[in-house]
């Protein structure tokens, strides 16, 4: 029997991940499992799965990896209901934005003989919707991989192989350095998106103000398109990194208000041309992939998903 890959969400990431797997034309089978049908059918016509199973258990229970495409918030149920039905070996790797509370999670809920490998894509481009999958989605994006101590290491190179498999580059960070990290990056620009709306939604000239407003407004009130309690459930865990980086926000804003009050033009000239440079330099470099190398965990290398199964057979 071929390797089985199940996806479990197939939206933009999951559709996409199947989609980058089918275009590599390699011998397993990925088997999709979405509890919205239309994802499902979606996934079936773009050809992302090779076939589908309304029941997680039975998308599951013969799985060698399984990608959970979810939302934070249906991670933790969801390896709870799979606990004791997933064959020994078997790997699992996240796409949630936040990590701590999910790995601690995991090691509970799952069997001693399964693998869970806490994991992000950071995808370059936003704006998308499930409508548009593509194979190419993770091609030269990162991967966040943030192992435990206790991880297995033949489950972090799976996990390794598969990303890199996707055409995502590998970033290994330490679980409380990625909330942190992504507390600044997602969490904090969430917070500022949701704010900025909802002052000016509460002001008495909203009605003018909705008129006025175009794409500068529109880019900065960005927020994902997730329901308001995936929001919610995706941030709260890391509440106390993002609660630190609004205080050096605040900060940052209360001296561009004595700036302003004061009429500094030369010292507001300056911290906007600091904005500008900072912004081209990342720009730039994220557009060319130029990222410093990270180190991971020393590990030997196979070849590209040579070890899928290799964990169940030791």
């Amino acid at each position: 029997m071929p390797p089985q890959i199940t996806i479990i969400g197939l939206g933009l990431i999951g559709a996409s991940a199947g989609l980058a797997l089918k275009a590599q034309e390699k011998e397993f089978v990925i088997v999709g499992h979405d509890r919205e049908n239309e994802a499902v059918t979606r996934a079936r016509k773009l050809g992302a799965i090779d076939k589908s199973h309304w029941n997680l258990i039975s998308a599951c229970e013969q799985a060698d990896f399984i990608l959970l495409a979810l939302p934070t918030a249906a991670i933790l149920p969801t390896l709870t209901a799979l606990r004791g039905a997933l064959k020994p070996g078997c790997v699992l790797l996240d796409a949630a934005p936040i990590k701590g509370p999910l790995l601690a999670a995991a090691a509970d809920a799952l069997s001693e003989n399964t693998y869970f490998v806490g994991g992000n894509p950071l995808l370059a481009r936003s704006g998308l919707t499930a409508a548009d999958a593509s194979a190419d989605l993770f091609k030269e994006a990162s991967w966040a991989l943030c192992p435990t101590p206790a991880t297995a290491a033949d489950a972090i190179r799976v996990a390794t192989d598969f990303v890199s498999l996707l055409g995502a580059q590998p970033l290994f960070l330490d679980p409380a350095e990625h909330d942190g990290l992504m507390a600044a990056v997602q969490g904090l620009p969430s917070v500022l998106a949701a704010a900025l709306t909802h002052t000016l939604g509460q002001a008495a000239a909203w009605r003018e103000l909705r008129r006025m407003a175009g794409v500068q407004f529109e880019q900065t009130s960005y927020l994902p398109d997730h329901s308001a309690a995936d929001l919610a459930a995706g941030i709260l865990p890391s509440a106390p990194f993002v609660s630190g980086w609004i205080d050096l926000l605040i900060a940052e804003l209360q001296e561009w208000q004595r700036l302003l009050a004061g009429q500094d033009e030369q010292a507001v000239q300056a911290r906007f041309a600091a904005a500008l440079e900072t912004r081209q330099a990342w720009l730039h470099t994220r557009a060319r992939g130029e990222w410093e190398a990270t180190p991971g965990p020393p590990l030997e290398k196979p070849s590209v998903l040579g070890r899928l199964f290799g964990l169940s057979r030791r």
